[in-house]
Formats: C-alpha cells, sequence, structure tokens
C-alpha cells in the first residue's frame, strides 16, 4: 500500500490523509478503484488488531465470506457468497481457489497454517476462472507474504490462553548483499483438545502445528526483481 495526500482542507486546516489500495486480482498491480469487481481487501495491520491467526478467523473480518473445518483439516471448507464445496470430501476438488503468492493449493486444507508475515490478503467474490481456472468459480482467497527488506528488522509474539494455548510467531529480514535481501518466519501453534474422549485416543479438536518460511529477493536493477519462496 501507498499513502498519497489529498488536498482537501478540513476545519482545523489540516491536510487530510487518503490511503490507496493495490491489489492484484487482476494479475496486474492496481488500485482497489480500478478493479471492476468486487474485492475485499484486509491489510497487515486488520489482521494484528483483529488477533487473525489463521484462515478460519479471516471470517470475522471479510463479509460474505465462510471458512469450516470438519474433523480434520484436510476437510476444510471455504464458501464465499454461500457458494462453494460443503460436501466434506476432501477428495472433491474445491470451488473456490486458495493461492498464496500466486501458487494455487488444490486443497483448501493446506492453507489452514498460521498466517504469518503476511502483508495483505484478497478476497475476490464471484466467479473468477477467466483468470484464475476452473477451481474458481465461486470466488478466490489470495494470500500475499511480506516480501524481504533491504533494513534489518523482525518482530515477535507470543499468546496464552485458555485450553493450554501457546502460540508464538516470529520473523527476520535483512540484506545479504547490496542487491539480496533475505526473510525468515516461523509459528508454533498448541492447543488441548475442546471434547473430552472418555475411551481410547485422548481428547478431540486438539492443534499442534507449526510453520517455516524463507524467501529470498533478487533485485539487480528497477526493471527486473526474483523471489524465491520456500
Amino acid at each position: 500500500t501507498s499513502a498519497i495526500l489529498c488536498g482537501l482542507m478540513g476545519t482545523s486546516g489540516a491536510f487530510a490523509q487518503v490511503e490507496t489500495i493495490t491489489v492484484t486480482s487482476q494479475k496486474r498491480e492496481q488500485t482497489l478503484q480500478e478493479v471492476p469487481i468486487a474485492v475485499s481487501v484486509v491489510q497487515a495491520e486488520t489482521l494484528e488488531n483483529a488477533q487473525i491467526v489463521d484462515a478460519i478467523d479471516l471470517q470475522s473480518v471479510v463479509p460474505s465470506l465462510r471458512v469450516s473445518q470438519l474433523e480434520r483439516s484436510s476437510n476444510a471448507t471455504f464458501i464465499i457468497r454461500g457458494q462453494g464445496n460443503g460436501a466434506n470430501n476432501p477428495g472433491i476438488e474445491p470451488s473456490v481457489a486458495v493461492y498464496i503468492d500466486g501458487v494455487f493449493r488444490s486443497r483448501a486444507g493446506t492453507a489452514l497454517s498460521d498466517l504469518n508475515d503476511i502483508q495483505r490478503i484478497e478476497v475476490l467474490r464471484g466467479p473468477q476462472s477467466t483468470l484464475f481456472g476452473k477451481n474458481a468459480t465461486a470466488g478466490v482467497v489470495s494470500i500475499i507474504t511480506e516480501e524481504p527488506q533491504f533494513q534489518f528488522g523482525g518482530q515477535a509474539e507470543i499468546t496464552l490462553g485458555n485450553y493450554n494455548t501457546f502460540i508464538t510467531r516470529g520473523s527476520v529480514t535483512g540484506p545479504i548483499s547490496e542487491n539480496v535481501a533475505f526473510s525468515l518466519s516461523g509459528s508454533l501453534n498448541q492447543r488441548d483438545g475442546y471434547y473430552t474422549n472418555t475411551g481410547p485416543g485422548g481428547d478431540f479438536n486438539n492443534r499442534d502445528r507449526w510453520a517455516v518460511r524463507g524467501q529470498l529477493l533478487f533485485v539487480p536493477n528497477d526493471d527486473f526483481s526474483l523471489r524465491l519462496i520456500s
């Protein structure tokens, strides 16, 4: 995103600041006002303030989006405007396409990892199969991560809660050389189950997941950049 100053004078004589949101919902950079389709954009600041941990929490800040995790994460479903694959069958292809940094996730359950070091999330409502393929007949959820920076920086966060909830997330970024920058982020999310199992096997609905992401950014000049994500 970038901020521009609008020449509107208020009663106090101060300039009003208007935020311009840049999106890539049509496979190219445009401002949100230029996109002729229904798009909801969630910025990193909103994710942090609303304590959005994963894609399931995303439905609390995006209208007409519902994300459900049934027996297991592989049975997760994304539904937009009431349309989507809600058959509770991990073998059926989704009708809401989930992309992370432009890479399609063929099974929605693989997108339920923690949202760590995210720049923005774009939710496209309506059929987008023309640009995003056959699995986007109900819409698209596009997750864009933060690219490496050429200044050293980092952040860390620890969350404790009931049911022995323990969540820790962190990231670090910086330059390797004049033209190469790196970033490394990771998260750990653990929680006991909500339901007590009186038989063998332990409690139900517990959570135990972790994620690590590494990136390299190569910018030899103003006209070319290469980004490697693992």
